[in-house]
């Protein structure tokens, strides 16, 4: 089965007043949650960070009010910026992030070391 990725933010969004605008996310907590299930066995791999949004140019035309605002748009917004920073240098994208955690779920899957009893202790 191929690995499944899942973006989230967390509830808590950074706002503040900017311009003529009220309540303008600025920074936000985004989670990569990954899992892949296969023979009756899951692994999973999560990683988050933060990422302070590029609030320059504010249009009256396409913001939204933070009373409208929902997590598949606020998770847009982070993804865009996520890949825009990475394109300027500073982190990784969102396809890297993704590829970290398959890394992560594929280590668990074939450890490149374990811990094994002695052959004479057992029965």
């Amino acid at each position: 089965m191929a690995i499944i990725n899942t973006w989230s933010v967390q509830p808590a969004l950074k706002t503040r007043n900017q311009d003529s605008f009220s309540d303008v996310v600025y920074n936000v907590t985004w989670k990569l949650s990954s899992r892949e299930e296969a023979d009756g066995q899951v692994w999973t791999a999560n990683t988050g960070q933060s990422v302070t949004l590029n609030t320059d140019n504010l249009d009256a035309n396409t913001f939204t009010a933070f009373a409208d605002l929902t997590e598949t748009q606020v998770v847009t917004w982070a993804k865009a910026q996520i890949d825009a920073d990475a394109a300027d240098g500073q982190g990784q994208t969102c396809e890297a992030w993704e590829q970290s955690n398959a890394n992560s779920i594929a280590l668990q899957q074939t450890p490149p070391e374990r811990v094994q009893n002695a052959p004479w202790t057992n029965p």
